[in-house]
């Protein structure tokens, strides 16, 4: 072989390895390429989701916006009042502990009563969109307080009639299970949550 067919011969290796070379390099930059993609696609995913456009078309969220955000002030003083209340490491005796839930319970009630008065005074009983009337939602999200408050009573006439033998865990809050797999309380959250209105959610203090 001659020197210029040796060094051809070379130029063709050499050429042959860059091109073997090159496919795992263009592989490699395709998968950070798409790996990149994701990264944007996810963060504009969740800026949109957390956006106000976002959860518009829910059937379950209000259209009168006005009333979900004066009903979470509303539901901030109840929760205030609340927590202020004794806790039942507080309580001296079952019937003490009793007095305490019904207090809290008088609360939920006074709540309630101006969720209602509020939500007949102001919301409409037809709609343009997809979804339920504002008036229907709330209505049956307040039919699910109504629940809740009757659970807090009947646990609180359970504190108070227990004897020395009842045991403790018949005296847990119990809530009636209205939902297959769920309970009525986590409707109830999850109806405030999409409707901004957090500090609607159950209170902790039972």
């Amino acid at each position: 072989m001659t020197t210029e067919g040796a060094d051809a011969a070379a130029a063709a290796g050499a050429g042959g390895d860059l091109a073997t070379g090159s496919g795992p390099r263009r592989w490699r930059l395709l998968g950070r390429w798409l790996g990149g993609l994701l990264v944007v696609g996810s963060f504009v995913f969740w800026a949109w989701a957390f956006s106000p456009w976002a959860r518009t078309e829910n059937p379950a969220r209000l259209d009168d916006r006005d009333f979900a955000q004066w009903a979470d002030q509303r539901c901030a003083q109840a929760q205030t009042a609340i927590a202020a209340l004794p806790t039942a490491r507080q309580a001296g005796s079952r019937a003490e502990r009793a007095d305490q839930v019904d207090r809290g319970t008088d609360e939920v009630e006074a709540l309630v009563t101006d969720l209602r008065l509020r939500a007949e005074a102001s919301l409409s009983g037809s709609t343009e969109s997809n979804g339920p009337p504002d008036a229907d939602l709330v209505g049956d999200w307040l039919t699910d307080w109504g629940v809740y408050i009757a659970d807090r009573r009947s646990h609180s006439n359970r504190l108070r009639t227990a004897d020395d033998d009842t045991p403790d865990r018949e005296l847990r809050f119990l809530l009636v299970d209205m939902t297959e797999g769920s309970t009525y309380t986590e409707r109830m959250d999850g109806f405030s949550r999409l409707n901004n209105m957090d500090n609607c959610q159950v209170p902790g203090d039972v």
